[in-house]
């Protein structure tokens, strides 16, 4: 299959670690972040994330360890869930003899849910790790309704970053927000209905964040600058401070069957580049590792 995929080899006998990424991005989230655009594709990753933060992840970290590691973008990152499902079984069927030794499954966002889809019929990981994926569902698609002040705190944030590019990129992100592939994570939408994963016999993670700023760059938070025009008591709950990332609420980041989850103080992309959440996905990971 055509498709942009990211793969180094690795050795041993170790599983092959396939990494998902998010609605709205691709494949330069966890390969080279460096190269990633975000905010309809007009600004760096950088400014999401806190000053100094190292552009790496697990991607690269379980590289350094000798797993074999893949990640692709998805062709349609804003389309259905069903596609990029579809184009996950077949990178895998192309991949299969990486996997002999079993998979191991690391996703942000959406992409945990684009796994738990995949492994309804597909072969049984070893280890899952799902960050800031809204297993329960997020209220972002409902922000919609909330387009002008939306659209005024977003460009107040953009202004202060750089306003060269601005409304192009306020432009992109309403449009994102009427996507289909967004409406499918409203609570209750017709994907949440039809999952119907169970627990295996494999070792399931969840990770949530808390801090929902998620403009590290701007001048003033998002939160801060939407309080102002959205009323207390329907304030969405993933820009409330302790309570969510900035776009999944901390609760709905919980794997309803994981064995395992954990909250740090970040918002949703700096998830995948702190090194707390890094060096305990190394760890998790780190299981598997074994002399020949």
């Amino acid at each position: 299959m055509k498709a942009d995929i990211r793969f180094i080899a690795g050795g041993g006998r170790l599983p092959l670690t396939v990494f998902i990424h998010g609605i709205g991005v691709n494949a330069d989230f966890w390969a080279e972040p460096s190269r990633a655009r975000v905010l309809g594709g007009k600004y760096p990753l950088s400014i999401l994330l806190p000053k100094g933060a190292e552009p790496v992840t697990s991607y690269t970290d379980l590289a350094r360890l000798g797993f074999s590691v893949l990640t692709w973008s998805q062709s349609r990152p804003a389309g259905p869930i069903a596609i990029a499902v579809a184009e996950l079984r077949g990178i895998m069927s192309e991949y299969s003899r990486f996997g002999r030794n079993g998979i191991l499954l690391v996703c942000h966002s959406r992409g945990g849910l684009v796994a738990r889809k995949y492994l309804e019929e597909c072969e049984l990981p070893k280890l899952v790790v799902t960050i800031a994926t809204p297993h329960q569902g997020s209220s972002m698609a409902k922000w919609a309704a909330f387009i002008s002040p939306l659209a005024s705190a977003l460009r107040q944030a953009l202004d202060n970053i750089g306003k060269k590019d601005a409304d192009t990129a306020l432009r992109r992100i309403l449009g994102f927000l009427g996507s289909e592939g967004l409406r499918e994570l409203l609570p209750g939408s017709a994907f949440y209905e039809g999952l119907n994963d169970t627990k295996k016999a494999a070792r399931y993670i969840s990770i949530g964040g808390t801090d929902p700023d998620l403009l590290k760059s701007a001048a003033v938070a998002i939160p801060e600058l939407l309080m102002k025009v959205i009323p207390e008591r329907i304030f969405p709950e993933e820009m409330r401070a302790g309570e969510g990332d900035g776009l999944v609420t901390a609760a709905s980041s919980v794997l309803p069957y994981g064995d395992e989850h954990r909250d740090y103080q970040l918002n949703h992309a700096s998830l995948l580049f702190d090194r707390e959440v890094r060096n305990f996905i190394a760890e998790e990971a780190g299981r598997f590792l074994r002399t020949d």
